[in-house]
């Protein structure tokens, strides 16, 4: 009887694990820097699932179109804006685990507003508009923070659906996964003269977003990130990183295995 009890509880938590959001869902500390776009000033935006549909609420949703490689997310409901001396700081529901058998090994992904220029086919060499960088850090308590270096907002941009065209007025209907990470091997050369249909292939499933792999800050479980932007001490720069939001990448087999235990506890009993 016990066994089967701690089996039942065993399951229940699994479901309560399965069902945590993997998106960030609280905004710790945010300070915009001096650099910071305009307006862009509500760091609450980056909460939930990454924006797939851009513009509804900007002139009356004229320039509302799908979010594409060419099409990034800019309202100011959608992304805040990082400047240089400012910061932005998330907590997670569910813990960012270091796992060797993520996809490529991936374990968090960024989801920015970088796009290439272009009319729908990117150039030779690459063009892209809204790119910057940021360091990350990340923490088990909200305390004590590790520093993984800087990520470039160039690769990869988001993508929202895995149809129509690269600036449709109307949502698709093929939602691209935002769990999914592109291959961090890929690099801007790959991208150099190719259309949308073929960023798709690269992508695969993915909707994109910057790939981050969390082993160096050697943690068994991370629940806040921070992003920071250094003030370069140089008057002509505005350095800047616009962000739209996070995703967990999740732990392949640990459901199926915590499952496997528990049914396993059950029949022992019988």
């Amino acid at each position: 009887m016990r066994d089967r009890l701690f089996a039942c509880a065993l399951l229940g938590a699994m479901a309560g694990g399965a069902s945590a959001s993997p998106w960030a869902s609280e905004v710790i500390s945010f300070a915009s820097g001096a650099t910071a776009a305009s307006g862009f000033d509500n760091p609450q935006t980056v909460l939930g699932e990454p924006t797939r549909f851009t513009g509804e609420n900007v002139s009356g949703g004229q320039f509302a179109a799908v979010v594409s490689p060419f099409s990034p997310p800019f309202g100011n409901d959608e992304i805040v804006s990082i400047g240089e001396g400012g910061h932005l700081t998330v907590r997670f529901d569910s813990p960012i685990r270091n796992d060797p058998s993520n996809p490529f090994g991936v374990d968090l992904i960024v989801f920015a507003n970088a796009a290439f220029a272009g009319g729908g086919t990117v150039g030779d060499p690459p063009d892209m508009f809204g790119v910057g960088s940021a360091q990350i850090e990340v923490s088990r308590d909200g305390v004590d923070f590790f520093s993984l270096g800087d990520i470039d907002t160039r690769l990869f941009p988001t993508m929202g659906y895995r149809d129509g065209g690269p600036f449709d007025g109307v949502r698709g209907q093929i939602e691209t996964d935002f769990l999914t990470p592109v291959d961090p091997s890929l690099t801007l050369n790959d991208f150099a003269g190719v259309s949308l249909e073929q960023i798709r292939e690269l992508y695969g499933a993915s909707g994109g977003g910057i790939p981050v792999d969390v082993a160096a800050a050697m943690l068994d479980e991370i629940y806040f990130v921070r992003l920071s932007v250094a003030d370069d001490g140089d008057p002509t720069t505005e350095l800047r990183v616009n962000i739209d939001g996070f995703a967990v990448v999740p732990t392949p087999g640990t459901l199926g295995l915590l499952g496997l235990a528990a049914v396993g506890m059950l029949r022992r009993r019988r």
